[in-house]
C-alpha cells in the first residue's frame, strides 16, 4: 500500500495550497539524485534521496562564516536507528572506502519530495516514519522533524528512535582526517549540547524537543564520496560522533532536533520552521503571478536559491551565486541570469539590490566576475576582475529591467555608471580591454586572461582562447552601446558622451561584417586572434555567434541571421543545450572529462567548452528563433517542445527541482558539473514565463 504523502503534508500544513512532486525511489540501489535547500545567507543543506553522501559538499548544515562566503561544514550528517517492538531499522545509507554500502536504509524509503521541504517516508513493516529537514531562512539554523504513523491495525507496544550526530568542521571544499587524539569539547545541559568546533570557538549547538542525550567521543573512519572518485579528487573523510539522542516515538507527538551555528535554537520545532518556509514559498509564487504547475513552481522556487543576502547596507544589496554545491558569487551569472531570476518573477526590488551590489564594486569600468573561496582554512575569499563580458551583460540586464518595470528613477541612477564604463572601454581598461578605434570592435588583447564566459584554464593557459576580437564580446558591445543610448532617450538622461557612443555604435555595426564567413555561411569566432594560429580569423564553430542573432540590438542582415541560426541548429543544438564546439572539429570532446571514468581536473577543464552542452544557451537560441520566426502558434509550439527535455530533467534527474550546469555533448547526455546552476534555471524560467504569458 502506498503512503499518501501529499495528503499527509496537507493535513499537517493547512497553508500548503500548491501541487508538489513525489518520487518513489527504487529499492535495489541507492537513489543518488540530489536535493538542495538554502538559507539566503550563502549557507545550504544538501544530500541525496537515499541519504548517502556522494560529494564532499554534502552536509546538513553548511554555514557561511563571513556571509555570504567562507562556507564551512558544521554538521555533516545524522544516522538514525528506529526500534519497533524490539526490531531495529537502520535508516542511514553510507558509502565506505572498502566498497561496502552500509547500512542500507535506502531500502526502507517509500517516497520522497523536495517541497515544501525535503521529506522522506520510511516504510517499516507496515509502520511509517516521516522525516523532514528545514533550513530556516535568514539563519544558520537547521530543524529536523520525525513523525510516526503506526499501523492502526497492528499498533506497536513500543517505538524509539536513536540519532547519532556526526561532525567534522572544515572548509566545504576540503575533508577531515581524524586522529585518535582529536576530539571536540562539548557542554551538555537539558535539551541542549554545545560543541566547540575550533580554536576560535565556533560552536555547533544541538537542541531537541524531548529524549535523552549521551555525549560520545568516537571517530568513524573512511566514508567515501563516489562523485569525488569520478572527479579524481580526494574521495574520503573521517567523521566524529559527538553524541547520540534517544527518544520515544508516538503518533500523537512529533520528535524534533535543531542544529545551529554559535547560538542555540530557542526551540526545536520542525513544523514551525516548515511553516516559515512555506509562507515564503507562497509569497514567491504569488508574486511571480504565473499560471500554476509543478514545473513552473519548481523553477520559481529554484530561482530563489541563487539570490543571496549581503551585509545590510543602504541602498539594499543582494548577490547571486553561480551554482551549487561549490560555486560562489558570480557577476556574470548575476547579469546573464537577472532577467530570468528576478524579472520573470516580478522581483524588481531584488533586481535593483543585485544591480546595487555589483555596480558599487566596478573598477575602471569592469564589474567583478566571481568570488573565489579557497580550500585553505585561513585563505580568505577573494574577488576576480578582468572579464570583459560582465559589464556588457550588465547593460543588457538594465535594459531588460527597464522594459519590464519602466522604473526611470532607478535606471537614472545606473546610467552614469554605465556611461562611465563605456568610456573606460573606449579608452582602454583592465586586462588590455579596449575598443579598436579603426573599426569600433572591442579587443581583448591579454592572451593570458579569459575575457568571456569560456574561461577554463590549465596552468594559467586558456583552453578556449578568446584574445583578439571575440564575436560574442563584439555583439555584446554593440548591444551595450545601443542599450545605453535607448535608455538615455527613454529617461531623458543627458550626457556629453552620447554623440561619441552613437558614433562608436555606428562604426561597430558596420565592422561586424568582418565576422562573416562566406565559406561556412556563419560567423568567425574570433578576429585577429593572439594565440599562435598564424591566422587573422578563428573559424572554430561555436555557439557564441548566436548572440549576434539573439540580442535586442543586432547588426547583421536578415539573411545572415537566418543562415547563422540554421548552422547553429544543425551543428550545435541538442535537447539539453547548445554544444560549445561542432562535433566535426578535431578538438571536439563529446564527453565531459574526455570520456575518462575518473577524469582529473585537467581533463575536465580541457573538455569544459570543447563540446559540452550548456542549458543556458537555450535562452539565446530561443531569442534568435523568435526574432526570425515571430510570435505565432507554430513558434510557441516549437518553444514548448524545446523546453520540455530540460523541464523533464529538472523533475527526474541529477538535482531534483533544479537544472544542471552542463551535459555531455554526445548522447545519452549525462548531467555534469554543478547540479544546480543559476543561469540554467534563469534562462529556462525566462522562456517558461514567455510561453505561459502567451
Amino acid at each position: 500500500m502506498t503512503f499518501g504523502l501529499i495528503a499527509w503534508l496537507k493535513s499537517h500544513y493547512a497553508d500548503l495550497n500548491f501541487d508538489i512532486p513525489v518520487w518513489h525511489p527504487a529499492k535495489d540501489e541507492p537513489d543518488c539524485r540530489e536535493w538542495l535547500v538554502t538559507n539566503g545567507l550563502g549557507g545550504f543543506s544538501c544530500g541525496t534521496v537515499s541519504g548517502a553522501y556522494t560529494r564532499r559538499y554534502h552536509g546538513l548544515l553548511v554555514a557561511a562564516m563571513a556571509p555570504p562566503n567562507d562556507r564551512h561544514n558544521v554538521l555533516s550528517r545524522v544516522d538514525e536507528i528506529v526500534t519497533i517492538d524490539g526490531t531495529e531499522y537502520q535508516l542511514a545509507t553510507n558509502y565506505w572506502a572498502s566498497g561496502v554500502v552500509s547500512p542500507t536504509g535506502y531500502r526502507f524509503i517509500e517516497s520522497f519530495t523536495t517541497l515544501p521541504v525535503p521529506t522522506w517516508v520510511f516504510e517499516l513493516d507496515g509502520h511509517y516514519l516521516i522525516k523532514q529537514i528545514a533550513l530556516k531562512p535568514g539563519t544558520n539554523e537547521l530543524h529536523m522533524g520525525y513523525f510516526f504513523e503506526p499501523d492502526r491495525e497492528n499498533a506497536p507496544q513500543s517505538a524509539q528512535i536513536a540519532i547519532r550526530f556526526l561532525t567534522g568542521y572544515r572548509n566545504f571544499h576540503s575533508q577531515v582526517r581524524g586522529s585518535s587524539t582529536d576530539h571536540y569539547v562539548q557542554f551538555v545541559s537539558p535539551n541542549h549540547s554545545m560543541i566547540i568546533l575550533n580554536e576560535s570557538e565556533k560552536r555547533l549547538c544541538l537542541s531537541w524537543s524531548n529524549g535523552e542525550y549521551q555525549a560520545e567521543k568516537q571517530w568513524w573512519w573512511d566514508f567515501q564520496w563516489p562523485e569525488e572518485t569520478a572527479r579524481n579528487l580526494p574521495d574520503s573523510e573521517d567523521l566524529f560522533v559527538v553524541g547520540s539522542l534517544t527518544a520515544e516515538l508516538s503518533a500523537e507527538k512529533s520528535f524534533c532536533v535543531a542544529a545551529s551555528l554559535d547560538q542555540p535554537s530557542a526551540l526545536a520545532d520542525c513544523s514551525k520552521a516548515v511553516e516559515t518556509i512555506l509562507q515564503n514559498q507562497k509569497s514567491l509564487l504569488r508574486h511571480a503571478n504565473l499560471p500554476r504547475s509543478i514545473p513552473t513552481d519548481m523553477l520559481v522556487l529554484a530561482a530563489d536559491q541563487f539570490i543571496v543576502n549581503t551585509a545590510p547596507v543602504s541602498p539594499p544589496e543582494k548577490t547571486v551565486f553561480e551554482g551549487y554545491p561549490w560555486f560562489s558569487e558570480c557577476g556574470r551569472s548575476a547579469m546573464v541570469g537577472l532577467p530570468g531570476l528576478t524579472l520573470t518573477t516580478r522581483r524588481f526590488d531584488d533586481a535593483k539590490a543585485i544591480f546595487n551590489h555589483y555596480s558599487r564594486q566596478m573598477v575602471n569600468g569592469i564589474l567583478p566576475n566571481r568570488v573565489i573561496e579557497n580550500a585553505g582554512e585561513y585563505a580568505y575569499p577573494h574577488t576576480e576582475f578582468g572579464a570583459a563580458d560582465v559589464t556588457l551583460w550588465w547593460g543588457h540586464a538594465v535594459y531588460q529591467f527597464y522594459e519590464a518595470s519602466k522604473d526611470k528613477e532607478f535606471v537614472l541612477k545606473q546610467l552614469p555608471l554605465l556611461f562611465e564604463a563605456a568610456g573606460h572601454y573606449i579608452r582602454g581598461t583592465t586586462g588590455s580591454i579596449r575598443v579598436d578605434s579603426r573599426d569600433g570592435l572591442l579587443r581583448c588583447a591579454n592572451s593570458r586572461n579569459e575575457c568571456s564566459w569560456m574561461d577554463a584554464k590549465v596552468a594559467e593557459s586558456p583552453i578556449t582562447p578568446r584574445a583578439g576580437k571575440p564575436v560574442e564580446i563584439c555583439a555584446l558591445w554593440y548591444n551595450f552601446l545601443r542599450s545605453l543610448l535607448h535608455l538615455a532617450q527613454a529617461t531623458g538622461y543627458v550626457n556629453e558622451a552620447i554623440p561619441e557612443l552613437s558614433a562608436n555604435a555606428d562604426l561597430c555595426k558596420r565592422s561586424m561584417q568582418k565576422f562573416w564567413n562566406n565559406d561556412m555561411l556563419c560567423l568567425y569566432d574570433v578576429l585577429e586572434p593572439e594565440y599562435g594560429l598564424h591566422k587573422d580569423k578563428d573559424a572554430s564553430f561555436r555557439p557564441n555567434q548566436i548572440l549576434a542573432v539573439s540580442l535586442p540590438f543586432r547588426t547583421l542582415e536578415p539573411r545572415q541571421e537566418q543562415l547563422i541560426f540554421n548552422a547553429v541548429e544543425a551543428e550545435l543544438f541538442t535537447p539539453l543545450g547548445l554544444r560549445t564546439l561542432a562535433p566535426e572539429d578535431q578538438s571536439y570532446q563529446g564527453r565531459y572529462g574526455c570520456g575518462f571514468a575518473h577524469a582529473d581536473q585537467y581533463h575536465r577543464d580541457i573538455s569544459y567548452h570543447q563540446g559540452t552542452a550548456w542549458p543556458w544557451l537555450i535562452g539565446p537560441y530561443l531569442d534568435a528563433l523568435v526574432h526570425l520566426y515571430g510570435n505565432d502558434h507554430e513558434t510557441r509550439t516549437r518553444v514548448s517542445q524545446i523546453l520540455q527535455p530540460l523541464l523533464t530533467h529538472m523533475q527526474q534527474d541529477a538535482g531534483l527541482g533544479t537544472i544542471s550546469e552542463i551535459f555531455d555533448g554526445d548522447e545519452p547526455q549525462q548531467a555534469r558539473g554543478a547540479f544546480a546552476e543559476a543561469w540554467s534555471v534563469a534562462e529556462i524560467l525566462r522562456w517558461q514565463q514567455w510561453l505561459l504569458k502567451r
